[in-house]
């Protein structure tokens, strides 16, 4: 099997964003090293796409949602062919099912 294309949906990309500037409020070095680890959870679903669990919520899972972490955050995405795209990062305390069930199918 061979490698594949991981993207961040513009969605995930307004999350990272989020977070970070307001890690950074607090301390640069830590909002960094936060973005650095979650960019290293993304690049590792290029070779282990599968690496992640499904979630835990029934209906997000049916539509084909996996979630992996990065400290205290996790990376919803969903597989196609060979691509794995990225549809939110998001605090694992957030309620993750009801913000993943807003998301409209045709944008995943």
């Amino acid at each position: 099997m061979g490698k594949f294309d991981v993207a961040f949906s513009q969605q995930a990309l307004d999350d990272l964003e989020e977070i970070v500037l307001y890690i950074a409020l607090d301390s640069k070095v830590h909002a960094l090293k936060l973005h650095d680890k979650i960019l290293e959870s993304a690049n590792k679903l290029s070779d282990f796409p599968m690496i992640g669990r499904a979630v835990p919520d029934e209906k997000i899972a049916g539509r084909g949602f996996r979630m992996i972490g990065a400290g205290s955050y996790l990376l919803f995405y969903k597989i196609f062919d060979d691509k794995v795209i990225i549809l939110r990062v998001l605090h694992g305390r957030r309620d993750y099912p009801h913000l993943l069930a807003r998301i409209p199918e045709e944008d995943e």
